[in-house]
């Protein structure tokens, strides 16, 4: 890095100089050339340290979160020259304030976005004799490493060595990595019996979406003893993957949820994530998912219901609906009655006819003071973001009783993104 540095600098710096005369040839030494860029050098580290100086006073300020990611920006933006200077300030000692842990987790979220290559050794001996947070800061640094090879020893002897966070973010590093190497410790992993590990490795292969493993997750899976162990951990990874989930992983969830060892939220959770891993509705998952609809929990049930009619069965649809039918159909002038009609429209995917109802709730409770008009409305408009109508949303938020902190809330919902970032935010919600 030094000599490719020297070589630039003194390539710049002659082609700076003037022509010489025939005189002046041969005088200018390469000493000379050499101290010129060691000036120029220092003069480009002393003000790199300013500005990085300047950036650490902000940090340290408590920035708000928008703040703080922009100050990373500008770290970022120095360039790899910078990163000698930043790499002092990963660790920050012991015990260290909570200012000081946030501005070196800052420092260290930058490197991981950087050329490290320059202060590869500098992270390796924070990694080996730093504080705890330094350590765990170096190995934020090092998730996009140039130095596969030379950093993979170390971190392995980390994950080995260390407990709880440490671990953790060593055993993130290693997938960040990628490769073969990875393949055995996987299979060690989910298949050692070990709880904590097995917890720690889906986790981190969730974060990577790391397909590699999914032979190994899918035995994991397969066992009765510990998939339930580890099935909202299992359900996430899938849903990660879901491109990559078979119809025989959705039957595997679908045994698992009826499992007497998990309790019932947990089972609801299970069958309520089976949408999202693109089932295929056959004889075989419809006679699978009997003992779900034929239970006597009727949060169970319905759950199972509303999988299979957004799957497309048709008499599962009318069955489900029908309670709801009624409702409406006995209390046309009650607004609540189309409301609870909307929510089941929704859990079934079918924003149209929630759209309908939701609107129809509006008309009708618009002088009944048990209704709550905003809650509605922001449903309502939930509802016309899903289906791409920006302006009717705008418009709705616009006009309806909702608080300036609330649709403040509202702007940084990640379900109205589409809405926040179209010509019609100000209007929804008073922002350019």
């Amino acid at each position: 890095m030094w000599c490719e540095f020297l070589l630039s600098m003194t390539a710049a710096l002659a082609a700076q100089s003037p022509a010489p005369s025939g005189s002046q040839v041969g005088r200018q030494s390469i000493e000379e050339l050499l101290e010129r860029t060691r000036a120029s050098r220092a003069e480009t580290h002393k003000r790199l340290e300013g500005e990085i100086v300047a950036l650490s006073k902000e940090l340290e300020a408590a920035p708000a979160p928008r703040e703080i990611a922009a100050l990373t920006e500008r770290l970022v933006a120095l360039g790899p020259e910078a990163t000698p200077l930043i790499v002092r300030r990963i660790d920050p000692g012991s015990p260290g304030t909570d200012r000081e842990r946030l501005r070196a987790l800052q420092f260290a979220n930058a490197l991981a976005r950087m050329d490290t290559s320059a202060v590869t050794t500098d992270l390796l001996e924070t990694l080996k004799g730093g504080t705890p947070e330094g350590r765990r800061n170096a190995l934020r640094a090092l998730v996009s490493t140039r130095e596969i090879a030379r950093v993979r020893p170390e971190v392995e002897a980390l994950f080995r060595a260390e407990s709880g966070q440490t671990r953790q973010l060593a055993l993130r590093t290693l997938l960040a990595f990628g490769g073969p190497e990875n393949n055995l410790l996987f299979t060690q992993l989910l298949g050692g019996g070990d709880d904590a590990l097995i917890g720690m490795a889906l986790d981190g292969l969730t974060d990577q979406k790391v397909e590699a493993a999914l032979g190994d997750v899918r035995k994991l899976l397969s066992q009765p003893g510990s998939a339930p162990r580890h099935a909202q951990a299992l359900l996430r990874y899938f849903r990660a993957l879901r491109e990559s989930a078979s119809q025989a992983d959705v039957l595997a969830f679908v045994r698992l949820a009826q499992s007497g060892s998990l309790n019932l939220a947990v089972r609801v959770e299970l069958v309520n994530g089976l949408a999202a891993l693109n089932p295929t509705l056959n004889l075989e998952l419809k006679k699978s998912m009997e003992p779900l609809v034929a239970s006597s929990d009727r949060q169970l049930k319905e759950a199972a219901q509303v999988i299979l009619a957004r799957l497309g069965d048709k008499s599962t649809r009318r069955e489900i609906l029908k309670d709801y039918d009624d409702l409406v159909s006995k209390n046309e002038r009650w607004a609540d009655a189309y409301v609870r009609r909307a929510d089941m429209y929704v859990r079934l995917g079918d924003d149209d006819e929630a759209i309908k109802d939701l609107r129809q709730a509006l008309s009708v409770g618009k002088d009944d003071p048990t209704l709550a008009q905003d809650e509605v409305s922001e449903q309502l408009a939930r509802a016309y973001v899903r289906k791409g109508k920006l302006k009717d949303a705008a418009d709705l938020l616009n006009r309806a009783p909702i608080s300036l902190k609330r649709l403040g809330e509202l702007a940084e919902d990640p379900e109205f993104a589409p809405l926040r970032s179209s010509k019609y935010a100000k209007d929804a919600f008073g922002t350019k």
